[in-house]
């Protein structure tokens, strides 16, 4: 856990709670299509918070920049001071850590209103929907979500699908294997407004947000003068597969072709080998010359490309650390003062 001594830093606020929260640490995950997770560790002067007042709880985490130390004089009202990135959703977890007789220790796990999708199982079939469709259904009519709390902006039509089966998994599991299968991508974002948590859903780069720039300052002892950085920067390149082989059949077109090839590998020495793909849910081969939005949704070729980006994605990973509390996934990084050029076209984060 990253520690903090100055605990009026950061701000944490539960719905309904009286007494304040003093933050004393935490620590998160966040990944590209995967709800985040952060494990806050706090304390308060109530001694006994029970577990009811807190578990299922809207709660918010702000994250806000270091003080400065120069003295400011002026004869105005001082500035409101906005957080650098709020984080909201729920409690999911509640834990007291300690106590004394001036303060006891907490420790909470925020998480979005997605994540309480991981809880259950289901045995289900939907018939004549798409995937949007289906994965709007299900937050709709059992996780009681409405039209703020989440939207589809997608470059593409999805076909409706004759029958698609939920068979022991939870409906977290379901619906981000149904977007994973066609390349539909999410992440949660805030309505500042509303004062809620957002799930955006998205199946384009365009989507990425590609304003966010820092400068890359190597170890050195040297002073940052207070400025957000990147350092630590790493590369990881391997070979991965050069080509797909798909195939499929379908009962009620017994004689249709519904094979073929895809190579996006433009010859590079890091790829070599076959994948063979055999089942996937298509019954249209589609046109392997077609690029884009043009390419037929769910369709043979649409299918194969996409399981070959995924290992073309592969060929390079980047990773490094920052001081930048703004950062999160579905931003592309640009990295200013001479970082590796495997940085210069931007890096994607994916996971923090």
């Amino acid at each position: 856990m990253t520690r903090f001594f100055d605990h009026s830093r950061h701000k944490l606020q539960v719905e309904g709670g009286e007494a304040p929260l003093d933050v004393l640490a935490f620590e998160g995950e966040e990944q590209l299509s995967q709800p985040f997770s952060y494990r806050i560790e706090f304390t308060s002067s109530a001694a006994e918070i029970e577990a009811a007042q807190m578990l299922g709880q809207r709660a918010q985490l702000s994250l806000y920049a270091l003080a400065s130390n120069v003295p400011v004089f002026s004869f105005s009202a001082p500035d409101v001071v906005l957080p650098l990135r709020a984080l909201r959703g729920v409690v999911t977890a509640f834990r007291r850590l300690s106590g004394s007789a001036d303060e006891a220790r907490y420790e909470l796990t925020l998480q979005p209103r997605l994540a309480l999708l991981a809880r259950g199982k289901q045995f289900r079939i939907y018939q004549h929907q798409s995937v949007p469709q289906i994965v709007e259904s299900i937050l709709r009519s059992r996780h009681g979500f409405e039209g703020q709390d989440f939207f589809f902006d997608l470059l593409r039509e999805y076909p409706k699908r004759e029958q698609v089966m939920q068979f022991g998994e939870s409906d977290l599991a379901f619906i981000s294997r149904l977007l994973a299968e066609v390349g539909i991508w999410y992440r949660v974002t805030n309505d500042e407004r509303l004062g809620i948590d957002v799930l955006e859903l998205h199946d384009a780069q365009r989507h990425y947000q590609f304003d966010v720039e820092l400068p890359y300052r190597p170890t050195s002892g040297l002073s940052s003068s207070a400025q957000d950085a990147v350092w630590q920067l790493e590369t990881r390149h391997q070979v991965v597969e050069q080509h797909v082989h798909f195939r499929a059949y379908d009962p009620r077109q017994a004689n249709a072709w519904l094979k073929g090839d895809v190579d996006q590998s433009r010859g590079a020495s890091s790829t070599y080998g076959e994948a063979y793909l055999y089942a996937e849910p298509y019954t249209q081969l589609g046109d392997a010359l077609d690029q884009d939005e043009e390419l037929q949704s769910e369709s043979g070729f649409f299918y194969a490309r996409l399981r070959h980006e995924r290992y073309l994605n592969d060929q390079t990973q980047l990773s490094g650390i920052s001081s930048s509390a703004t950062l999160a996934p579905g931003q592309v990084l640009n990295i200013s003062g001479g970082a590796p050029k495997a940085f210069a076209p931007g890096a994607l984060i994916t996971h923090l």
